[in-house]
């Protein structure tokens, strides 16, 4: 894209997660994977990546984020490349992503999960959870229930092809969705799992683990997001029961449907585990 006289300058928006190592010292990075949406960088250490993102990449927490559609912008790496990444910039063969402002990513929103949500009250009919379900929702019982976590988080990282394995995936639909929780009981279970979570790290890639790090601070990308605060809340406008959860199911080759196992297991968890909320207002004799 560029001209002849210098690379290109195209602004990206920078998040919060990745801030300090865009604006830290300039330094070379290894390029992990390189997409036409998107290119994803180590950046040092296992659960450090950067995601450059096109705008029509998906929108995921640990990215700069470009203006520009894909269609607009050639990367030139490959695997094993070397990028600059620091001083507000990330250099690319002829072309240069200047940090420009900072943009939060989405991030679930905490909210009882109460008498109209339990059980069979769902807001959206979410898709059979299956074997990933079940060890979801294992994993949530022992948390919330304070016994030791270590065994069903080794179960369950790294475990899968790809860059997010499938049971990274769920995790992740874990972590969320006790992230979504205001309730003490889960904030304890989240911090338990965390915990546990990030000793397994050096299990999975390493995308995955700076994805399930960002998990546990609730943060995913927006449909996502939304869709387990709404789960966790218990309801949702009629427009995203139509069509949110299509979106994330169509979230890469599974990980929508897999990260939706791990959902769907923990409620599952939750609601055999926590008494309905008494209903404000309800006579007391």
């Amino acid at each position: 894209m560029g001209d002849g006289h210098g690379p290109a300058l195209l602004p990206g928006a920078v998040s919060p997660l990745v801030l300090a190592e865009v604006t830290g010292p300039r330094r070379r990075c290894p390029v992990l994977a390189a997409f036409p949406t998107c290119v994803y960088v180590d950046l040092g250490t296992h659960d450090r990546v950067l995601a450059v993102l096109a705008s029509d990449a998906l929108a995921l927490p640990i990215g700069v984020r470009l203006a520009v559609p894909s269609a607009a912008v050639r990367w030139g790496v490959e695997p094993g490349d070397e990028v600059v990444v620091g001083e507000g910039r990330v250099r690319l063969p002829g072309l240069e992503v200047v940090g420009a402002r900072t943009q939060r990513p989405a991030r679930v929103r905490p909210a009882r999960r109460g008498r109209a949500a339990m059980s069979t009250a769902m807001p959206f009919a979410l898709p059979d959870a299956g074997v990933l379900g079940d060890l979801a929702h294992d994993l949530c019982a022992a948390a919330l229930a304070g016994d030791p976590v270590e065994p069903g988080v080794r179960g369950l990282v790294g475990v899968g092809r790809g860059l997010t394995p499938s049971g990274d995936d769920a995790l992740c639909g874990v972590l969320l969705t006790l992230g979504a929780m205001d309730d003490a009981v889960a904030r304890r279970a989240l911090r338990a799992l965390r915990d546990a979570v990030r000793q397994a790290l050096p299990a999975t890639t390493s995308l995955s683990a700076a994805l399930l790090v960002a998990a546990g601070m609730g943060y995913a990308v927006p449909d996502v997001a939304r869709l387990v605060s709404l789960a966790v809340a218990g309801s949702a406008p009629l427009y995203d029961r139509d069509h949110l959860l299509d979106r994330v199911l169509s979230i890469g080759h599974s990980s929508g449907r897999d990260l939706l196992s791990g959902v769907t297991g923990t409620l599952r968890a939750v609601d055999a585990s926590f008494e309905p909320a008494p209903q404000e207002g309800a006579h007391r004799g």
